[in-house]
């Protein structure tokens, strides 16, 4: 039962992540170039950021781009209790900076941008997959 409550409240189950490299990884994985994040990109993909923490200048807009053909939300605010094995966290407070439903890849408004305009550490989550948490760090 506790098994299934986590799936349930994760959202979604995806395979564990491999340490092999790109080029050893499936044919259609390894082939699709739109996975790879571009300057000042966030790339959702197996139910991850990718980078986790991106760091850019003062006055950066950075993207988040959907690559799953799943809905994703991009909102700001504190994350914590992050349990050290399964990866899902314990709390989220948004902090209405900005909160966007990202809609499935290839679909309109599967792409979301917000430009950092003062410096500091900006974290942010999916609200329904419990384990994608991630930071923008902006330098001055």
């Amino acid at each position: 039962m506790i098994p299934a409550a986590l799936l349930v409240l994760s959202g979604c189950a995806a395979p564990a992540p491999t340490d092999s490299a790109p080029e050893q990884q499936s044919p259609s994985a390894s082939a699709d170039e739109s996975l790879t994040p571009g300057e000042n990109e966030v790339i959702t993909i197996g139910l991850k950021f990718m980078p986790e923490t991106i760091t850019v200048p003062v006055g950066t807009t950075v993207t988040w781009r959907n690559g799953e053909t799943i809905g994703h939300t991009i909102t700001s605010g504190a994350w914590g209790d992050v349990n050290e094995s399964t990866g899902i966290r314990g709390s989220q407070t948004p902090d209405g900076l900005f909160d966007h439903a990202l809609a499935p890849k290839g679909q309109e408004g599967d792409t979301f941008s917000f430009t950092f305009d003062e410096p500091g550490e900006y974290p942010y989550f999916c609200q329904p997959h419990l384990a994608m948490n991630a930071m923008v760090i902006v330098e001055g």
